[in-house]
């Protein structure tokens, strides 16, 4: 089994740190950004051949993604900002997003740590956000 496949299941957030900081960097409003903060969402990740299916569920948002692995440019929306990206496998499994959003070099990488859980690392002109997932 490929190693980036144990990504491949439900998620639930559990912890982050710097995502206030990363939604100003993107300019989100304050009332925006502290519904936020508040929000724990769940991920669901499966995979189909070069394609990676995202699932986002929260009580204030969800939504559904397709991302081809084979580093091609799709059109996305990260924190409701117009994005293009392209994804790629690691040899260590992980699996990392990189583009330009509101003119700025994002980075994404999604990684399974020591301890089993996913962690989620976004980093947009320089600011970094960390977020920690735990099975469900």
């Amino acid at each position: 089994m490929a190693k980036h496949l144990e990504l491949a299941g439900e998620w639930e957030n559990i912890s982050e740190t710097g995502l206030d900081s990363l939604l100003q960097k993107l300019d989100v409003g304050f009332m925006k950004r502290k519904v936020a903060l508040k929000v724990r969402p769940a991920q669901k990740i499966s995979f189909d051949g070069d394609k990676m299916k995202l699932i986002t569920e929260s009580s204030v948002k969800s939504g559904e993604k397709v991302i081809p692995l084979d580093g091609s440019e799709i059109s996305d929306e990260m924190f409701d900002k117009k994005a293009v990206v392209s994804a790629t496998v690691n040899d260590d499994g992980s699996i990392t997003v990189k583009g330009k959003v509101c003119d700025m070099d994002i980075t994404t990488v999604r990684k399974i740590d020591q301890e089993g859980q996913m962690v989620l690392t976004t980093t947009i002109g320089g600011v970094e956000c960390k977020r920690v997932f735990t099975r469900k």
